[in-house]
């Protein structure tokens, strides 16, 4: 057993999550910063966005930081919903 295992949680260290996954494609790290931008412009949570698409607000944290990278159908409904077009998100 680890060290940290065999401590109470409130002595364990917390874990930070990385920002965005380094080795992501640069289109994913374009999307992914492009669709939160958007996000954030529109006035949405990412719970909101949960809300609107069914999508879960843990898939949208990891979808925005290039964890996850989305099918077409996801770009398309996440972009319908923050109301920019698809090519918008894909942008530089």
């Amino acid at each position: 057993m680890t060290e940290d295992v065999k401590k109470p949680l409130s002595a364990r260290k917390p874990h930070k999550q990385p920002s965005a996954k380094e080795d992501a494609p640069p289109e994913l790290l374009i999307f992914a910063r492009n669709f939160k931008k958007a996000r954030l412009e529109a006035g949405l949570s990412q719970r909101d966005i949960m809300r609107l698409t069914g999508i879960s607000q843990n898939y949208i944290s990891f979808l925005e930081r290039s964890f996850y990278s989305p099918s077409l159908s996801y770009m398309a409904l996440l972009a319908r919903v923050v109301g920019k077009p698809l090519h918008e998100l894909l942008e530089p």
